[in-house]
């Protein structure tokens, strides 16, 4: 996380600077909500690597895709999209050994993306290059019904019970 410093009125407020508050947010149940959405579940089969059908698939569309693409991030956005750029993946950076979880803006060469993930970044302008591979699969709500009753049951959980 960044440094942030929020200046309004309070004893340290700049008024030569422009007013700004800082905002902190506690989520529950993400992975809840991930499982909730449509996942893969089966009829998984290799398509034509091909672009063309991507912006046919919603976020509830019975069949979805994964991609394997060369994508690029044009320099004109890169100042735009510097605090927080699209597509993490593992490297090991320049000055350690250890593998970490980075987002760059560096040409990806056979990067694995979803294809919401992909929507969002051509949308966001992204350039795809190449596509290597597409694999298709079947998808639906399949976790939703089991989440919610384990989200309903953990919310029970903390109450007092009475024999």
């Amino acid at each position: 996380m960044r440094y942030g410093k929020a200046n309004n009125k309070k004893p340290d407020f700049n008024p030569t600077n422009p007013k700004s508050w800082l905002m902190y947010q506690d989520c529950n149940n993400l992975y809840g909500w991930a499982m909730s959405q449509y996942m893969p579940y089966g009829r998984f089969k290799w398509v034509e690597p091909t672009l063309d059908g991507l912006y046919d698939l919603t976020d509830t569309s019975n069949i979805g895709r994964i991609f394997e693409v060369d994508i690029s991030y044009p320099k004109e956005l890169h100042d735009l999209h510097n605090d927080l750029s699209f597509l993490s993946n593992n490297v090991i950076p320049s000055d350690s050994k250890i593998k970490k979880l980075m987002v760059t803006l560096h040409h990806k060469k056979n990067y694995i993306i979803h294809y919401k993930n992909l929507q969002q970044a051509i949308e966001n302008g992204l350039v795809v290059e190449k596509v290597h591979k597409v694999i298709e699969f079947n998808q639906s709500l399949w976790l939703a019904k089991y989440i919610s009753l384990n989200t309903e049951m953990r919310k029970k959980a903390g109450k007092r019970w009475k024999a």
